[in-house]
């Protein structure tokens, strides 16, 4: 009928044709890079009657869902999937073009495996888990209500109705060993092979159905029975290493009536009178509870192989009651559906041979029959061995024989009395703990303004740290505590993080408190009697920050969620005594409300080491106010808007385009200010001023706004060195070519995580900043006013920066692997002047992405 091509990214599965024998029509569910879809198909048009799911590998798919059933005549398609742990059923009508019916099954099942219908468009059969049991139920959809056909511990799969001459069932394959086994709650799991088996009189109590056993396989598993003609059903086997079709002939005759007898939860068959009366006994009743009169018959079935396939038969469906079947193959990359008439010449003659493959007959020469020594066990049971078990029965006491016991017989079941206990405590074990270096941001990104300084390492005054991290988590991981340190290489910046967080709701909900104590310059105002500013001067100091905030976030699915932190912020600055003026500086201590919300969305997987697929981004809004006495300033409030969005696109197996755009824009009385350039995790090691010459900090382009409460970085933007353009509003752009070498070429992993992880990076950059109003976007410039002996000098030079438009750029290569289990990122980079003109700035970096 139809080939669909098969890769890493795209794939199809439950292949569901129309019944009608004329009608080519057909449902299919098709994964693409995690994306489900449910597509109708008709003459070659495609529909899509339901679409979910987030970016995810193959193997992350729930491989129950979503699943298609046809009715009869093939007017209506019923779609069964789940989302956000609820099981939800739908009725599309394909004349009226709409979906008619909606029901949550959440309730009535833990999980359905498979579904079809009856005789009519209104009753389902369904396959599904119910209190941890596979049975088999039936569903009217109009009156939303289910009936247990079976009811046992053995796994009961593929049911489908039949209609065979004097005798009507409902068709399964069931790893139960025999059709009478016990199904007791002590009866243990079964490891046998699924067979073939038939129910018929099925009513309202599950216990008095007939079964009868169609199929006996050796060595392989039955599955996916179905109708195949009038007399004749089939089903796939993989008895010989491949999954062929089989079929069977099945006859039946009228055996009589049995008289089942009811007593608590025994059933028994056409039993005697001292039988009844022992069973009374047992249970201390004086009557049964009920009878019943069931008809028996003999039924027989022979079964046969129709096909040898070279590959296994990957999915088979009934298409009607036209004599019809849908296949499934896989042929290299194409999947091929497949409507089949009926096989009759191959049914007649019975001449087709299923040749094991090399693989099954050694395993077949491996294979003990243990039928007899599990006959042996059970006879040699005593009539005390109430519970089946795994070990055989111990030797008997042989001191103890012949003596005769006494004792008072107790008169009540000690079952009765066990009693059930919620789980209360919470168990705590150990989730993580890390030590090692880093030269990251550990949960502030802002730090107090510290008056046009640099360069600029947030939170720290040295660009390599030691961090300790521990973790523990609740058992069920509801409940996750966390803790930090991080100390400076110069024993004096140090950090403290305490975080608890409860994901036990939808809501998830958590408390964070960090310390930072930072050595820095502290900008000291000197002002007039009027309060007007007229100078400043840095000196040496420390900085200290509380931060006690809570966080509640809410998640929308997989990938959406929607964020709300608020807290309260403590920034103290203490100025160092060096001199008198100094000696006479009070330390300030000033107070915000900080509050932070943030839409994120991450449908993005990560298949190797900083190589992701997919877009993430978020859109963040943050609003301080201070709450203690406003200084030199008009207002307390500061205001800032940003977003961060990145996509990235695989071009060949790892090999992938990786692009970012960013943006802050902050407004307000207190306002923040962005240093544009640099990357993430700079190592800035050594002075900023080395002859003559500044390495990483611009210290000429000051800013020209002296009213702002905080400070940040806005990166990356390679090509130049920090500062090239500041101001209260930042953008950045960014692409990334990012190759990994071994995965990408080879097929095959070293025992080395440099040469593993070692990737070749070709990026481009651009990016702005400045003050005031969005019409005051421009090209950064850069200005020089240093003499040739590194003092400040008479004159300052402007110099536009390289770029585009209004945007700096920067270009160059890069290269990033692990050594000593840290990532480390080595770039080298040339500004958009001329090409390759001039002598580039390198960056030595810690730490993934961008």
């Amino acid at each position: 009928m139809d080939g669909f091509t098969i890769n890493n990214r795209l794939d199809y599965f439950r292949f569901n044709v129309n019944p009608t024998k004329r009608n080519n029509s057909y449902v299919v569910t098709q994964f693409k890079k995690g994306i489900v879809r449910v597509i109708y198909n008709d003459e070659y048009e495609n529909k899509t009657l339901l679409k979910y799911g987030i970016r995810s590998y193959k193997n992350e798919m729930n491989p129950n869902y979503p699943m298609m059933a046809w009715d009869p005549k093939g007017t209506r398609i019923s779609v069964l999937y789940t989302t956000e742990g609820k099981l939800n059923l739908f009725v599309y009508d394909i004349i009226n073009r709409q979906k008619q019916i909606k029901i949550d099954l959440t309730k009535e099942f833990d999980q359905v495996q498979d579904m079809k219908y009856m005789l009519n468009s209104n009753t389902l059969l369904l396959t599904a888990v119910k209190n941890g049991h596979t049975d088999i139920f039936t569903y009217d959809i109009q009156k939303e209500k289910a009936k247990q056909i079976t009811n046992d511990v053995y796994d009961d799969l593929d049911a489908s109705f039949v209609a065979f001459p004097n005798k009507t069932g409902i068709i399964f394959s069931s790893n139960r060993p025999t059709p009478l086994a016990k199904s007791s709650d002590a009866v243990l799991p079964s490891d046998s092979k699924y067979n073939i088996f038939l129910i018929t009189d099925f009513g309202d109590k599950p216990e008095l159905n007939q079964i009868t056993q169609l199929s006996k396989l050796k060595y392989g598993n039955a599955r996916s029975p179905m109708q195949y003609n009038e007399s004749h059903f089939t089903f796939v086997s993989d008895e010989n290493g491949v999954g062929n079709r089989y079929a069977g002939f099945f006859t039946t005759k009228k055996a009589g009536l049995d008289t089942l007898v009811l007593i608590a939860d025994q059933i028994l068959r056409n039993p005697s009178a001292k039988e009844v009366d022992s069973t009374l006994k047992a249970y201390r009743k004086t009557d049964v509870d009920s009878i019943a009169v069931v008809s028996v018959s003999e039924d027989s079935a022979y079964t046969f192989p129709l096909t040898n396939y070279q590959s296994t038969l990957a999915e088979t469906r009934i298409a009607g009651d036209n004599n019809q079947v849908s296949e499934v193959t896989r042929q290299s990359d194409d999947k091929v559906l497949y409507k089949l008439k009926i096989d009759e010449m191959t049914l007649r003659r019975r001449n087709v041979t299923a040749q094991p493959t090399e693989y099954m007959k050694k395993l077949m020469g491996e294979y003990k029959d243990t039928a007899a020594v599990k006959k042996a066990i059970a006879e040699a049971k005593k009539e005390e061995d109430i519970f089946q078990t795994e070990f055989a029965n111990e030797k008997k006491d042989s001191t103890a024989a012949g003596k005769e016991v006494t004792g008072t017989v107790a008169k009540y079941d000690v079952l009765k009395t066990i009693k059930k206990f919620r789980y209360k405590p919470l168990k705590f074990s150990v989730d993580y703990g890390s030590a090692g270096f880093t030269s990251g941001v550990l949960i502030n990104r802002y730090q107090p303004y510290g008056g046009g300084a640099g360069p600029i390492q947030l939170n720290s005054g040295t660009p390599l740290n030691g961090l300790i991290r521990l973790g523990t988590t609740e058992l069920m991981e509801d409940v996750k505590i966390t803790g930090g340190f991080r100390i400076s290489t110069n024993l004096k910046d140090n950090e403290w993080l305490m975080s608890y967080q409860n994901y036990k709701r939808r809501f998830d909900w958590g408390a964070t408190y960090y310390r930072n104590v930072q050595g820095r310059d502290v900008p000291v105002y000197f002002v007039d009697s009027s309060g007007n500013i007229i100078g400043q001067t840095n000196y040496p100091g420390k900085s200290f920050t509380n931060l006690y905030q809570v966080n509640v976030s809410y998640p929308f699915d997989k990938s959406k969620s929607i964020r709300l932190t608020t807290g309260i912020r403590s920034d103290k600055s203490v100025v160092s005594s060096v001199d008198n003026t100094s000696n006479s500086i009070e330390s300030s201590k000033t107070l915000y409300s900080t509050t932070k919300l943030e839409y994120v969305y991450d449908n993005s997987m990560n298949p190797a080491m900083n190589i992701w697929n997919g877009l993430r981004y978020k859109i963040y809004f943050d609003y301080n106010r201070q709450i203690n006495k406003v200084q030199f300033a008009d207002g307390p409030s500061t205001f800032n808007l940003g977003f961060d969005a990145r996509y990235y696109y695989p071009i060949y197996r790892n090999f992938i385009w990786a692009g970012r755009a960013a943006g802050d824009f902050s407004w307000g009385n207190q306002k923040l200010i962005y240093y544009l350039d640099g990357v993430d995790g700079w190592l800035m090691f050594g002075q900023n001023n080395k002859n003559g010459k500044e390495r990483y900090f611009n210290t000429a382009n000051q800013p020209v706004d002296p009213n702002y409460a905080f400070e940040s970085l806005t990166v990356n933007m390679r090509g130049f060195i920090q500062n090239v353009a500041n101001g209260n509003n930042a953008v950045v752009i960014n692409s990334e070519f990012r190759l990994p070498v071994v995965s990408t070429f080879f097929n095959r992993t070293f025992n080395n995580s440099f040469l593993n992880n070692f990737q070749i990076v070709q990026f481009i950059d651009l990016g702005t900043a400045w003050n005031g109003a969005y019409s005051g976007i421009k090209r950064p410039v850069s200005r020089y006013n240093l003499s040739p002996n590194g003092q400040q000098g008479p004159l300052t030079v402007t110099v536009k920066a390289g770029g585009i438009g209004p945007f700096a750029g920067g270009y160059g290569f890069g290269a990033r692997s692990t050594l000593l289990g840290y990532y480390l990122k080595y770039d080298v980079a040339w500004p958009m002047n001329v090409f390759f003109k001039g002598k580039p700035v390198m960056y030595f970096a810690l730490g993934f992405d961008f």
